[in-house]
């Protein structure tokens, strides 16, 4: 991964760059031109000196006069401390006058023209050529000047220096402010509300952003912990909605397969449920035994004490029949009107005349029924149980059809009874 330079190093290196750019460039030229000045300076005082002191000495070699012209050179050697030689030669090569001091220049060839210069001395009424004037100036003022010059881009140079680690440091004070709050924004979670710094008192443009999004940052916090809250509030009603609906389906569920007045199962979920009891029997060869059953005289009863003294009847009859039942895998169910069926899986017929006889002493031992203050005499079940172990070759239909006619056989023989196998076997119920 390629790894990028910061803005805050790039700001530094920008800033040093740049600064020591303008402060070079802006102190050479004040170099050169102090160097220049100097120069200028120094080559107008070697011109004036030399401009001066030729008419005299012309002079005085025209009229031939050598010791006033040596003591004069000799006053001009006196006056003037940085002469470092002084020459006056003939046009034969002669020397008609020399001076060597001790500070000889040490100035290099393109810097020689400060310090040397040369006129011919001219006869001033013919014009005629006397002497030439050689005149070389010591050094030392020239050194100091480059000298402190130097000095003074030193300091120049420190003192820039220090302003821009002065300048670095506030940059980089800066760039830490930003730097932890870049830190903190990145690493935010509005669900974990993990940013830890509060707002500052700093007025500058870093404070003002700062708090710019330090204030953001806590409307953020706000506006999750609202949508958490409303989504935490929507997932409870979603939830409460979803028990609402399962609860809903259970009881359309339980109403689509439930008789609503006795509260047994309806014929049709009967249907359904002995079909696959059927198939199962059929596999594992299983006997079935299945019992039809009927209130004696309901007709004369109902008619009797009304429609709503035979629904109690009815219901009551129903909660004797599914009290009755003692496995979770007997069934019960209202067939049609006062008819009720029950279908007992792994049972022989003995068994389910048994449990017909159990029933028939819980309807005895139940007695009347009341309504409204009226007592209504004890009722009597007829009983046609018929049972067989399905194949192939059958269905449940014969064996519901049998159970019936087995139960009309129970009429026919007086009611209050138990009829079994083809009626066959014929036994009367306790009289109530």
């Amino acid at each position: 991964m390629k790894r990028t330079i910061s803005i805050e190093i790039k700001m530094i290196v920008a800033s040093v760059f740049f600064t020591l750019l303008i402060v070079t460039l802006e102190r050479y030229q004040f170099s050169e031109n102090i160097v220049e000045q100097f120069v200028e300076s120094k080559q107008s005082k070697n011109r004036l000196l030399i401009d001066t002191i030729a008419p005299i000495i012309s002079l005085n070699l025209s009229l031939g006069l050598d010791e006033a012209n040596q003591d004069y050179l000799d006053q001009i050697i006196n006056q003037n401390r940085d002469v470092s030689r002084f020459e006056l030669i003939d046009p034969n090569g002669k020397p008609l006058y020399r001076y060597v001091g001790k500070n000889l220049p040490t100035s290099s060839s393109d810097e020689e023209n400060i310090h040397f210069c040369t006129k011919p001395i001219l006869d001033p009424i013919s014009g005629e050529k006397l002497a030439v004037l050689n005149l070389e100036l010591d050094d030392r003022e020239y050194r100091r000047v480059l000298e402190k010059n130097r000095e003074t881009t030193l300091k120049i140079f420190g003192v820039t220096l220090l302003v821009l680690i002065v300048f670095i440091t506030l940059i980089r004070q800066v760039f830490r402010s930003l730097k932890q709050l870049s830190e903190n924004v990145s690493r935010y979670n509005p669900y974990e509300n993990n940013f830890v710094l509060d707002m500052t008192k700093r007025d500058d443009e870093v404070g003002v952003i700062h708090n710019a999004i330090v204030s953001m940052v806590k409307r953020i916090a706000a506006h999750s912990k609202q949508l958490d809250e409303m989504n935490h509030s929507l997932e409870e009603k979603i939830l409460e909605r979803t028990r609402e609906l399962e609860n809903a389906n259970h009881q359309l569920q339980a109403l689509s397969i439930t008789d609503p007045l006795t509260q047994l199962y309806n014929r049709r979920h009967f249907q359904n449920h002995i079909d696959e009891l059927w198939e199962l029997a059929r596999r594992n060869g299983t006997e079935i035994s299945l019992v039809m059953c009927d209130i004696d005289h309901f007709k004369e009863f109902n008619d009797r004490y009304g429609h709503i003294g035979g629904d109690i009847v009815l219901k009551e009859t129903a909660q004797i029949l599914k009290n009755s039942l003692k496995r979770a895998s007997d069934f019960a169910a209202r067939y049609g009107g006062e008819e009720f069926v029950i279908v007992l899986y792994d049972t022989t017929i003995e068994e389910a005349g048994s449990l017909c006889h159990a029933i028939g002493r819980n309807l005895a031992e139940r007695g009347s029924f009341e309504h409204e203050g009226k007592v209504m005499p004890p009722i009597t079940l007829s009983f046609g149980i018929a049972s067989m172990v399905p194949d192939e070759s059958t269905r449940y239909e014969q064996l519901v059809k049998s159970a019936d006619e087995l139960l009309y056989q129970a009429k026919l023989n007086g009611r209050n009874r138990v009829v079994s196998g083809c009626a066959l076997s014929t036994r009367t119920l306790p009289k109530v």
